[in-house]
């Protein structure tokens, strides 16, 4: 059977979550529209719709969020997924090293409008869009696809959003095998976005919800893939990473992916988030630390996030823009210790924080730990040891980051960050949206969306 086939299996088959677990999934949800809303003032959401705008009607079927204009279904999903991923802050998948929901959602809430969906349709393929995308970010593997400059939301995110449309829309197998297929002929990525802090990572997350749309609108009059699509000799498995490992390829069980997906708690990569944790604690202990106050500060950092991160190390000392510091340990490290916060406000500010930073990010280290490394993907882990001028080492380390699976972020810490980024109105809002019953039609939803209490940007 190919992969593409199994995946199909998966995307149509049954999805019976316990209350605990379907639960989360309206957590996702919520995390989710919180961070898009909170995203939609930014100016590359801004830049997206102004692009779309002279295609806006108000027939058209899908809505954008955090804006009174609505779009094709395709072009919904594009802009509501830059829109999601525009602050950094979204949910994350640690083994595939991926974003699922700015590309999941997006392609969901778009699609389903146009087609008149229920909520309880739209929660149940976000279910098998979870488990799509993250298994195929597995099997690819997030250090391959890195290392051949790929991002992994971007290629494996239009495998996921193609088959959770496909659910959506009620396909039969053989047409969800061909979506698949489509998408991993149309996803794209690239990391060099890296290098100069442009706006194309938030792209990557909107290019593969409509990709998702696109796929099945193709499949849905019968269009053909190939039916080795992932793992044929030129598919894509061998485009994006080394090329097909059967040792990787498992059992899903519905919904295991989603229950193991991560709430981000800071704006910035997630490869930087357990030792953000780590110098708050430290913070916390000694508060008002200032580079004067420290000799050394040594950070591991998982070898397969490095060139997102730490390398290479002068020009992380360079920070210019959000996106030069959202992907930059030294100053996350340097922001953590000296303020004992990392906020947007900050990471907006990253270019003038920068210089009075710099001084202590020249004293950070990042290296490779046997230990964190032993433990990766599976498990993203941190170690931080700080040495003092008074003389004092502080070592420390966590097996599991703040809103990881291991350290699950509460409902009050999704309240507490929606109302951070949205205000306590509109979280109040949101919250009651995505606990209504799963009968209600996702154009209901859409109608009730409350607007955000957004700062000026």
């Amino acid at each position: 059977m190919s992969l593409a086939r199994s995946y199909a299996q998966h995307a149509l088959g049954p999805v019976d979550l316990d209350g605990e677990r379907s639960a989360w999934m309206r957590a996702l949800l919520f995390d989710a529209l919180a961070v898009t809303l909170g995203g939609s003032g930014r100016e590359s959401a801004r830049a997206a719709r102004d692009a779309y705008a002279g295609l806006a009607t108000d027939v058209a079927p899908s809505s954008v969020l955090g804006a009174a204009i609505r779009l094709s279904a395709e072009d919904a999903a594009l802009v509501n997924g830059i829109t999601a991923h525009g602050l950094e802050l979204d949910d994350t998948f640690e083994e595939a090293s991926l974003h699922p929901a700015v590309v999941l959602f997006p392609a969901l809430f778009a699609a389903a409008e146009e087609h008149g969906a229920s909520y309880g349709a739209l929660l149940d393929a976000a279910v098998v869009g979870y488990d799509v995308m993250c298994d195929i970010g597995v099997v690819l593997g997030a250090a391959e696809s890195y290392g051949r400059g790929f991002h992994p939301t971007g290629v494996a995110g239009a495998i996921g959003a193609a088959a959770a449309v496909s659910r959506l829309l009620g396909f039969d197998e053989s047409q969800t095998v061909d979506a698949i297929g489509l998408a991993s002929n149309l996803a794209a990525g690239s990391l060099e976005f890296l290098s100069d802090g442009a706006w194309t990572k938030r792209l990557n997350a909107g290019h593969a919800a409509a990709v998702g749309i696109r796929a099945t609108r193709l499949a849905a009059v019968g269009f053909v893939a190939p039916a080795a699509a992932l793992e044929g000799r030129d598919g894509f498995l061998a485009n994006y990473g080394d090329g097909f490992h059967p040792d990787r390829v498992r059992t899903i069980t519905p919904g295991e992916y989603a229950w193991r997906t991560s709430i981000k708690l800071y704006p910035c990569c997630r490869y930087m988030h357990g030792n953000i944790d780590l110098l708050l604690d430290v913070a916390s202990q000694r508060p008002g630390l200032s580079a004067d106050d420290v000799d050394d500060v040594e950070v591991a950092v998982i070898e397969a996030g490095a060139r997102l991160v730490s390398v290479p190390a002068d020009a992380k000392l360079r920070v210019e823009s959000a996106v030069d510091a959202q992907f930059n340990m030294p100053f996350g490290a340097a922001l953590a210790l000296t303020t004992g916060t990392a906020t947007v406000d900050q990471f907006d500010r990253a270019a003038e924080l920068a210089d009075e930073l710099l001084p202590l990010m020249r004293k950070v280290r990042c290296v490779t730990s046997p230990a964190v490394e032993a433990a990766f993907p599976a498990d993203w882990t941190a170690e931080v040891r700080v040495t003092f001028t008074d003389g004092t080492v502080h070592e420390a380390s966590t097996s599991a980051y703040r809103g990881s699976p291991g350290a699950r972020a509460s409902r009050q810490d999704l309240h507490a960050k929606a109302r951070g980024l949205v205000g306590e109105t509109c979280a109040n809002a949101l919250w009651a949206l995505v606990e209504r019953d799963r009968t209600a039609s996702v154009a209901e939803l859409m109608e009730a969306m409350p607007r955000p209490e957004l700062p000026a940007q």
